[in-house]
């Protein structure tokens, strides 16, 4: 299912958006944007659908999202007529305070925190979602430059969560984190290049000039998983892709996406969804 593009109006005395939603998510398509998202959910309960995540999301919710990362919100239809998810949200451009901003080196935290919005993300910790919450709401009823400070105040917040959760897979998109180092750069870019095909630990030592074992040690510490761990994640998210295209049968997806059988594909599909390819394509049958 191919994401939609979404353009919102843009504001003509204003640099971002920013309201109060009252009605159900049920028309939304799924569908992505250039603007960056946070949403909070002030009432109801649903389902979201974002990148190759799914999520329940509930009343108290904080979900940031990225750019051009596409998701769906979609209300329990079970629930009363009357009991619509209500949230607050604000869509902005990134660059609306201009590019040079965000080269001064107070702005690396939500430098960091956009490229990990590519993904999604979910924040946690209480502490974090009531600040939030009170400023949005302040959001709404603010004009002038006092906009900018607030909006900034939240994602500063946000950036320095010390509980955060990342929504969908590091191979869902195919942008590369500029943020990280030289050496992780070369590492990603080499697994994005070749993941279809069957990469060893030695051809990827090889192209930061370390040793298996080194590499093996590096990775980890910079990753806190093993290579293998990550390299099935990377399959697995462009297999989601390949099953939101709704063009491929489950056996073809699992060659393409760079598994040997299917039967390795469906155990690290589980192992990393913790649904099946066949399970997540009846979730993808009750968006339709």
């Amino acid at each position: 299912m191919n994401p939609v593009l979404m353009r919102h109006m843009e504001p003509t005395n204003e640099s971002f958006k920013a309201w109060k939603n009252g009605n159900p998510y049920l028309h939304n398509p799924w569908h992505y944007h250039p603007e960056v998202e946070i949403t909070f959910i002030t009432r109801g309960e649903g389902i979201l659908f974002i990148g190759d995540g799914i999520m329940n999301y509930k009343q108290n919710e904080l979900i940031m999202i990225g750019t051009n990362l596409p998701h769906e919100w979609r209300s329990d239809i079970n629930q009363p007529i009357d009991y619509y998810s209500e949230c607050i949200a604000v869509h902005f451009n990134k660059q609306f305070p201009g590019e040079d901003f965000y080269k001064i080196p107070e702005a690396t935290p939500i430098n960091n925190l956009y490229d990990l919005s590519l993904r999604g993300i979910r924040v946690n910790e209480e502490a974090t979602k009531t600040f939030v919450k009170e400023k949005l709401l302040k959001l709404i009823e603010t004009t002038g430059i006092v906009r900018i400070n607030i909006l900034f105040s939240i994602l500063n917040n946000i950036a320095y969560c010390p509980d955060v959760e990342l929504l969908s897979s590091s191979g869902f998109f195919s942008s590369v984190n500029e943020s990280q180092t030289y050496r992780m750069n070369l590492i990603y870019k080499y697994v994005i290049n070749n993941f279809k095909n069957q990469v060893s630990i030695d051809s990827v030592a090889q192209q930061v000039n370390m040793t298996a074992t080194s590499f093996c040690r590096f990775f980890k510490k910079r990753t806190t998983k093993s290579f293998i761990q990550y390299i099935n994640e990377i399959r697995v998210g462009y297999a989601c892709k390949l099953l939101l295209e709704e063009n491929q049968s489950i056996s073809e997806i699992a060659y393409e996406s760079g598994f040997e059988n299917i039967s390795n594909f469906n155990k690290q599909f589980k192992k990393i969804k913790n649904i099946t390819p066949s399970q997540f394509i009846m979730y993808l049958a009750k968006k339709k």
